[in-house]
């Protein structure tokens, strides 16, 4: 199975506005970080006006929670496209579309892990952290920050987030394991993904990637845009 994957830096585009719907633009204008939600929302909508062939404006994407009643914080989904998976921080936004099976994706800034012990203390299961704790000082963090980027796309992939608690996910090995409802009855594969800057990434699928494809943003943009003119 392929995985495409779009990694774009955080910057103004006011271009991008105009992809955006009235009331994500009324967000995006009371946000302080407005330039990453904006970069969120209208990359989502790009990707999926080229996967649907319908201008940005008609892309309607589901956000409700699988698990709960909540309409705004579950897996976002579009209807008659692959599964995709968004993540960002305050420097690059991650979009990841799996061609089979559920995609989970996560970035993280080598600043998270300003305290290795205190955050480990928070998101390590029991083994996790006896193998953190016997791990040379210089290495912690780097560990740290690989198994955390794993279970926040394996928590993605399950549309769970953060409402299963990190220390119950093990990703030790290849497989996410986690003993929490709602979890996937298929193995949630793992795979970290190289991106620049000091910053680290990581893929959960349900099906085994055979590849990661970097693609290029211009793929997206410029049909849409064009068709704005």
């Amino acid at each position: 199975m392929i995985v495409d994957v779009w990694l774009v830096p955080v910057r103004s585009r006011p271009e991008w506005l105009g992809v955006l719907s009235e009331s994500e633009r009324a967000r995006a204008a009371r946000l302080a970080a407005a330039d990453v939600f904006t970069a969120s929302r209208a990359l989502q909508r790009l990707w999926g006006a080229s996967v649907l062939g319908v201008p940005p404006s008609e892309v309607v994407i589901d956000r409700s929670c699988e698990h709960c009643a909540d309409p705004a914080h579950g897996r976002p989904r579009l209807a008659g496209a692959p599964s995709f998976s968004v993540s960002h921080t305050g420097r690059w936004l991650l979009l990841a579309t799996a061609a089979a099976g559920l995609v989970g994706a996560d970035i993280e800034d080598p600043a998270l892990a300003a305290d290795p012990a205190g955050l480990a203390g928070v998101v390590l299961s029991a083994a996790e952290h006896r193998e953190f704790a016997a791990a040379p000082p210089a290495e912690r963090a780097g560990r740290l920050l690989t198994a955390w980027t794993r279970k926040e796309a394996a928590m993605k992939l399950a549309g769970l987030g953060l409402a299963a608690a990190p220390a119950r996910v093990d990703v030790r090995g290849p497989l996410a394991r986690a003993g929490v409802p709602g979890w996937p009855k298929e193995p949630v594969h793992l795979r970290s993904l190289p991106v620049p800057g000091g910053h680290v990434a990581a893929l959960a699928t349900t099906v085994p990637v055979r590849a990661v494809h970097r693609r290029d943003l211009a793929e997206l943009t410029a049909p849409a845009l064009a068709g704005r003119r």
